[in-house]
């Protein structure tokens, strides 16, 4: 018994070392969907398949809308091993968001969440697809009047610009493939759109000052990508500036990894 004893904890420390010592995925296959999962009030409609929330009485241009477009799919991904901030190269293109901004009257978007579904399967080493997970982003929505005082100021001097605000969302997603902890980290890829918005933006939106969104102008509409990376790490990112920031440590790293797909 003894003599059993002793093979069976040899035979769990080898079960125990193999494990912690499994080859690290270098690429994934990634594939993003993005739908829109909930939302109010009640006269906001949802349309085309779950991509597109329609609002307001046209008053000649259209309703608004907000739009998600899904990227191609799978797009092979590098996993970051590094310190620090991934450099480009190592973020996959996910799903973009566009704010059609019309003139409207009646009933408007307060808030909304947009729901991305993401699958991962190893690439290299070949392996097999993980369950798909879903990152919640909660996003809260002003449609402001046309008319001064602006809580979202136009720089072109149009009427007052709505306020997008994105609640949560972002950073540090785990996941457990094969005895090892990856981690999984969305980021706007458009640095000028996302950014810290102005005090009188977040009380509009009723969120606390430093509040991350953007502002679009009337009768325009404002695209903003989004980006996904995976880290053997956390990434340490102070919040809530920094974040805004990353699209522009970022910039240009789509275009990489499409390249990548494609050869």
């Amino acid at each position: 018994m003894k003599h059993l004893g002793k093979v069976l904890i040899a035979a769990g420390a080898l079960a125990l070392s193999a494990l912690s010592h499994a080859t690290p995925v270098t690429d994934w296959n990634v594939t993003t969907t993005g739908t829109w999962t909930a939302y109010a009030p009640s006269g906001v409609t949802l349309t085309n398949g779950g991509h597109t929330l329609e609002w307001g009485t046209s008053t000649g241009e259209g309703q608004s809308s907000l739009v998600i477009t899904n990227p191609p799919a799978p797009i092979i991904l590098p996993t970051w091993y590094g310190a620090g901030l991934p450099p480009a190269g190592y973020v996959a293109q996910s799903v973009t968001l566009t704010h059609n901004n019309k003139p409207i009257t009646g009933t408007s978007l307060t808030n909304a969440t947009l729901s991305v579904s993401l699958t991962l399967q190893a690439h290299n080493p070949s392996g097999a697809a993980l369950p798909a997970s879903v990152i919640n982003y909660d996003i809260k929505f002003v449609e402001t009047p046309n008319q001064a005082p602006c809580a979202a100021p136009s720089p072109a001097n149009n009427p007052c610009n709505d306020i997008f605000v994105q609640v949560s969302g972002l950073l540090n997603e785990v996941i457990n493939y094969d005895g090892q902890l990856y981690y999984v980290n969305a980021f706007p890829t458009n640095g000028s759109v996302l950014s810290v918005l102005p005090t009188s933006a977040c009380t509009a939106a009723g969120v606390g000052a430093g509040c991350i969104g953007f502002t679009t102008e009337e009768g325009k509409s404002t695209q903003l990508p989004f980006g996904l990376t995976i880290s053997s790490t956390k990434l340490q990112v102070p919040e809530p500036g920094s974040l805004a920031l990353i699209g522009l440590a970022l910039a240009g790293a789509g275009f990489i990894s499409r390249r990548r797909r494609s050869a």
